[in-house]
């Protein structure tokens, strides 16, 4: 209020005592009369808009600063408020400087009156906010950006919030654990509750850790949802450091890497099965070379013995005819004979041998019941004098295998317990079947001469024989190529002996076919039994 009796009676004295109070202010300062012509302003206002006090002395205020984006409600506002006499607290409007740019304005006005109450000027504050507000925008949209990326990226965040201590959770939190968004405050305990506690464990032990060195906290570990579903999140945070002491993360990350973790099983998967690819090829190679250096040794040792023979028996037969000692020529020509059909025995057996090599496996559900009974038959017809007994063939089981292959296994097997059977006595096969782990063990015992057991593992290579007895007929393939062929269905193929008391063969078949890929071979079907006996 202004008293007449005052020494500050005239309104121009008493600005010139303001303006010495408010000219080096930070804000700008607008004094106007009661019809709110300007009359004075400081040189902060002159900075903010460019104009001096010269050009806007008897102007509006409104209409000197005011421009197209002023709010016209905002603008109504205030002319209504001051022509009500009252005072006008933080308001934002839109102002222009002289160089046309717009600035937002802070306005504080408070009407002037004199002794008798009435209005006559107004003291306006009025400060340049338009960098707040604009910093104030852009943490928003920072703010919004961060999390739509933290959405984005499955990124949450469990943070102590100042005032009580407690801690809250962000909603990617609530997502992760397929849980309701809920507003209240949420401890850390709330979520260990999901994670897996050999997780735990290791997390406060990371923690312990941490506290120590100070060094920031990562660390993925397993949980479990509420709906029961198994994920990763990673978890990270700064430890807080004060005057040398060291305090647990205010703020945690919780991000969801269960995709991240699931690629990098796939990877590792994928890794595991291109390494068997590769060391069942480098298998394969190996077991090429072997057949290769076993062709070269049946080539350059073994085929060239009986051609040696043929040559040196004729040889002898022309010497014989030279003489003409006849029946010693027809003795030397049985022996070529012999040796000529030795010769193409072991080149029939190579070119099986060969083919097995260039055939790929075909399995199928096979009856070993039924193929056994249909091989003994088949052998059986090559030894019409011999009485031979057979046990066991209905315990078979019925498998996964290829029948062409496998049926050689059976006769060459069958076949070698004919021939080292002795011919006057009655034969005896047992055939058993037992169950083991990750497959079948099938085995043929017979009763014949048995074999050197130092020759055990001789027997399984090209042209090995079982018995050093040459009377008894064989090209030394038949066991090699059974090894083969069971080796080609992932199993496995051994013998045990005694010699002059008989021999036992076992083959190992697997479950599950490495080869074919065809299942589980561990379903059996049971076979009618058929005896099988001549006597």
């Amino acid at each position: 209020m202004l008293d007449s009796s005052d020494e500050l009676n005239d309104l121009t004295s008493w600005l010139l005592i303001l303006e010495k109070i408010v000219e080096q202010s930070a804000n700008m300062v607008v004094i106007t009369d009661d019809a709110q012509r300007i009359r004075w302003v400081n040189q902060t206002y002159t900075r903010v808009t460019g104009w001096t006090l010269e050009e806007v002395v008897g102007k509006r205020a409104g209409e000197q600063l005011h421009g197209p984006l002023t709010d016209t409600l905002v603008k109504e506002g205030l002319r209504n408020r001051l022509k009500q006499g009252m005072s006008v607290s933080g308001a934002e409007i839109v102002n222009y400087r002289k160089n046309g740019e717009s600035y937002i304005a802070l306005l504080n006005i408070e009407p002037i009156r004199d002794n008798q109450g009435k209005v006559v000027a107004y003291f306006s504050i009025q400060s340049d906010i338009t960098e707040k507000r604009s910093l104030e925008r852009a943490n928003v949209e920072l703010q919004n950006h961060l999390q739509v990326a933290q959405r984005l990226a499955r990124l949450g965040r469990i943070e102590s919030i100042a005032q009580t201590g407690m801690m809250r959770w962000s909603s990617v939190v609530y997502s992760i654990l397929e849980l309701a968004k809920d507003e209240l405050p949420k401890s850390c305990d709330a979520f260990f509750k999901y994670v897996e506690l050999d997780a735990q464990q290791e997390f406060y032990k990371l923690l312990r850790q941490v506290l120590k060195t100070g060094e920031e906290f990562d660390l993925e570990v397993p949980l479990t949802t509420r709906t029961g579903q198994r994920r990763w999140v990673r978890c990270r945070g700064v430890p807080e450091q004060s005057d040398g002491d060291i305090q647990p993360p205010r703020t945690w990350t919780i991000q969801d890497v269960t995709l991240y973790r699931e690629l990098i099983e796939q990877k590792r998967q994928m890794n595991e099965s291109l390494q068997a690819m590769v060391e069942e090829r480098t298998h394969h190679l190996q077991a090429a070379n072997r057949s290769l250096e076993a062709f070269s040794h049946a080539l350059s040792h073994d085929l060239k013995k009986p051609v040696r023979h043929m040559a040196s028996y004729a040889e002898i037969v022309e010497e014989s005819l030279a003489t003409r000692d006849i029946e010693s020529a027809q003795t030397y020509c049985r022996k070529i004979v012999a040796a000529g059909k030795l010769l193409q025995g072991q080149i029939d057996g190579l070119l099986r041998f060969s083919r097995m090599g260039r055939q790929g496996i075909s399995p199928s559900w096979v009856s070993m019941t039924d193929m056994v009974a249909n091989c003994l038959d088949e052998v059986a017809s090559s030894f019409q004098d011999r009485r031979f007994q057979a046990t066991g063939v209905e315990t078979l089981p019925e498998v996964l295998a290829d029948p062409v292959l496998f049926r050689e296994v059976w006769v060459n097997l069958i076949d070698n317990a004919f021939k080292y059977s002795k011919p006057s006595e009655l034969t005896r096969l047992d055939f058993a079947c037992s169950r083991v782990e990750g497959g079948w063990t099938l085995s043929l015992q017979d009763k014949g001469r048995g074999f050197n057991p130092a020759m055990q593992l001789h027997v399984f290579e090209m042209f090995g024989r079982a018995n050093s007895d040459l009377t008894v007929a064989g090209d030394g393939i038949g066991l090699a190529l059974c090894q083969r062929i069971v080796l080609a269905h992932g199993g496995r193929i051994w013998a045990e002996t005694t010699q002059d008391e008989g021999s036992t063969f076992f083959v190992f078949l697997p479950t599950v076919s490495p080869v074919s890929g065809f299942g589980d071979l561990s379903t059996s079907r049971e076979s009618s039994a058929i005896p099988l006996q001549r006597l």
